[in-house]
């Protein structure tokens, strides 16, 4: 059986986590974030996640249940609005449909339908508004080569208000890929290589497509998990820019992250610092 596409969004997906965070790699955070989780014998999770940043204090609450054939989430936000979802699996054979929105605004309900079949995994959302934007995303490929692309179509303006473009190869040890973002004024280049099955480095450079004098930005990255579990990440931008991480588990279930940022051209900015703090039941 052929190996599933990745979608659009997780090309170079490797190479996103280690440099920005995701997933299992450390998310890089400045503000100071408590997450509280616990789940039901019924398979209800619960979760409560409250972010100190600026002096301020924001605390979102989230239940959700999650079954083989569906899911389903609700979230209070901070302004007292509510986010639900409701994805259906298997609707069809190789289709998923997932309808969200938040309560009490009218105009932000919309509907994703995910297809995905040997060598093409498709994306449609839709607005379920009266002048809907359709986001459309595609992706190909074969032995480890893939290539996609997404345009947004504004039914409103009646044109596409922007698209990306990408392709990218994966092998066993690495990842590289080529976007061409914000309606082709974007290039980026990015590759990212597991050293072991405990180091990975990786590296971004971008540029304005557009125009011959823009700066090259680049991004240099490492991550490590060390012997007891614990993570280790360093960035490192062509601005001066260095930031550091370390995320590991104090006892089973509670896990804490550091994260901090500073200019190593400018000694007189001040640096940023977060911490996050995330607990299980």
């Amino acid at each position: 059986m052929s190996a599933k596409i990745p979608a659009f969004a997780d090309i170079g997906k490797s190479t996103t986590e280690l440099l920005y965070g995701g997933g299992n790699t450390g998310k890089f955070q400045f503000n100071n974030v408590l997450n509280l989780s616990s789940k039901t014998a019924d398979g209800v999770e619960f979760t409560a996640t409250s972010t100190v940043s600026n002096d301020s204090l924001a605390t979102i609450v989230k239940a959700a249940y999650k079954t083989k054939g569906y899911s389903f989430s609700s979230s209070i936000l901070p302004d007292g609005k509510t986010q639900l979802s409701y994805t259906q699996n298997n609707l069809a054979p190789n289709l998923t449909v997932n309808f969200s929105g938040m309560l009490p605004d009218e105009q932000s309900g919309k509907v994703a339908i995910d297809y995905v079949v040997p060598h093409l995994t498709l994306k449609t959302t839709v607005g379920l508004t009266q002048n809907p934007k359709v986001v459309v995303a595609a992706t190909t490929g074969q032995k480890g080569v893939v290539a996609g692309t997404q345009a947004t179509y504004d039914t409103n303006k009646g044109y596409v208000t922007t698209w990306d473009a990408g392709v990218g190869y994966n092998a066993a040890d690495f990842q590289a890929h080529i976007m061409l973002t914000d309606a082709g004024n974007m290039l980026k280049a990015a590759y990212a290589h597991n050293i072991d099955a405990y180091q990975s480095v990786g590296a971004e450079v971008s540029k304005a497509a557009r125009e011959e004098a823009a700066d090259v930005h680049v991004m240099l990255g490492y991550s490590k998990r060390l012997t007891d579990g614990a993570l280790v990440k360093a960035k490192i931008q062509n601005s001066g820019l260095v930031t550091l991480l370390y995320e590991g588990e104090l006892r089973p279930k509670t896990k804490l992250g550091f994260s901090g940022q500073f200019d190593a051209t400018n000694t007189n900015s001040k640096p940023k610092f977060g911490f996050a703090l995330d607990l299980k039941n």
